[in-house]
């Protein structure tokens, strides 16, 4: 996929949006598309991955170990929205791990190369990370209700 592919692509999702164009060239000039099949596992909680994903279509659950339970799905993530954000701070451990639920297809981003990028532009960095910062409450929220759902006291009669 070609940067200009990129761009265009980086320009219609929630993710990347309202940013400048000269962000979203430079986000275009590090990245690159990749494709999962349906039930690729795509990274798995505790990993050390260098990529953080842009969905450009397709559907990723995000799913974490939970004792006695198994792997428990906690979010699913859709075209536009950011995966694998935990490859962005030391120590770039993945929080969940991550399956494809349909075909998809995303936008890889080196995660270095990203922070590099956020360090040379303050601008870039201060709104790629006011986005994540949003990401990462919503998941907790997804996170917390999913664990309270499956610890739910048994009701009495």
């Amino acid at each position: 996929m070609t940067s200009e592919t990129v761009l265009r692509a980086l320009r219609s999702m929630d993710f990347t949006k309202d940013m400048g164009l000269n962000h979203l060239e430079k986000l275009a000039n590090i990245a690159t598309e990749v494709t999962f099949s349906e039930g690729a596992t795509i990274f798995r909680e505790g990993d050390v991955s260098e990529l953080v994903y842009l969905l450009e279509e397709g559907e990723v659950s995000l799913e974490t170990q939970v004792p006695g339970h198994g792997q428990v799905p906690i979010h699913t993530v859709g075209p536009g929205q950011l995966l694998g954000w935990s490859s962005l701070f030391p120590p770039e451990r993945k929080t969940t791990g991550a399956r494809a639920l349909k075909p998809t297809r995303a936008i890889a981003i080196n995660a270095t190369r990203l922070r590099e990028l956020c360090q040379s532009d303050h601008d870039l960095g201060y709104n790629i990370i006011w986005k994540v910062a949003e990401v990462i409450s919503s998941r907790l929220r997804a996170a917390r209700a999913q664990l309270l759902d499956i610890f739910e006291p048994p009701r009495r009669r």
